[in-house]
């Protein structure tokens, strides 16, 4: 699910925050860190580290993401942050949406309760998958 160029307009949506960033740390398939920000992607849940594909979801957000590379992040304008304190947000990483891309690989499933609380929940990719 890529999109090749944003052109002049910005792919952000709703009030929350959007940046350019760099990948700091790649935490687990679910969850980076931007500028020193934890970000929790939005809509979209990978194995926690005891759990069977864990290891292949969080390979999969490092190689679409890799530490280092420049990513735009939109955060959620409906639910800014979890109860962790994490920023909620989609991630385009090199042009491709991280969320959507681990749908799309099997390395994560789609957060249904959210779906109505996230400025998200309407996309395509989202609904695709149960939203």
């Amino acid at each position: 699910f890529t999109f090749d160029s944003f052109g002049s307009k910005s792919p952000c949506k709703g009030a929350g925050a959007c940046f350019n960033g760099i990948v700091d740390k790649i935490v687990d398939g679910d969850t980076i860190d931007v500028d020193g920000k934890r970000i929790r992607l939005a809509l979209v849940n990978t194995p926690e580290r005891d759990e069977q594909g864990y290891a292949e979801a969080t390979k999969f957000t490092s190689t679409v993401c890799p530490v280092g590379s420049t990513v735009l992040v939109d955060q959620d304008g409906k639910q800014m942050y979890d109860k962790y304190g994490r920023m909620v947000a989609v991630v385009y990483c090199d042009g491709a949406l991280l969320n959507a891309e681990l749908l799309f690989a099997d390395h994560a499933v789609i957060l249904e309760q959210f779906c109505r609380v996230s400025e998200f929940g309407n996309e395509d990719w989202a609904k695709l998958f149960g939203c």
